[in-house]
Parts: C-alpha cells; structure tokens; sequence
C-alpha cells in the first residue's frame, strides 16, 4: 500500500456524517434592485441569511424577524 493510499483510506475510515442544526436565520442582510433604492429597508426585494447564504422575500423576512425569539438558541447563565 502507498503512501497516499495509506493517507486517503485513513480519511475515508475516520470521516462521520455529522448532524448539523437548521440555521436560525439569525442575521439577513437586505438587498436591492436598485443603487437609488439602497439603504431604504422598504425597497429591499431580497433578503439574505449572512449564515446559510438562503433567500428571503420581504414578507418572509418579516415573519422571521417577529419570530426570533422562538428560533434563536438561548445561552445558560
């Protein structure tokens, strides 16, 4: 067995699929059609998750936003 077979069955025998959270959506970033529109957050036509990189209509991003509290994990203190 070669070096690089030794290297690549080693990876291939330690690699676990790992569950990953559905993103909370924490932080969208709005965007526009328009340079003349930009910085008018009743203008944006799109939304987008700085996490997932997913898109989000207006509407979409307004449900989330009145819905963070529910989604966003919460830290013992």
């Amino acid at each position: 067995m070669g070096l690089f077979d030794k290297i690549f069955a080693k990876e291939a025998k330690s690699s676990v699929a790992v569950e990953t959270p559905p993103c909370a959506h924490g932080v969208l970033t709005p965007r526009w059609d328009s340079v003349d529109d930009m910085g008018k957050e009743e203008r944006a036509t799109l939304y987008v998750c700085e996490a997932c990189r997913e898109e989000f209509s207006p509407a979409e991003a307004s449900a989330l936003r009145e819905s963070m509290a529910q989604r966003l994990p919460v830290g013992d203190s």
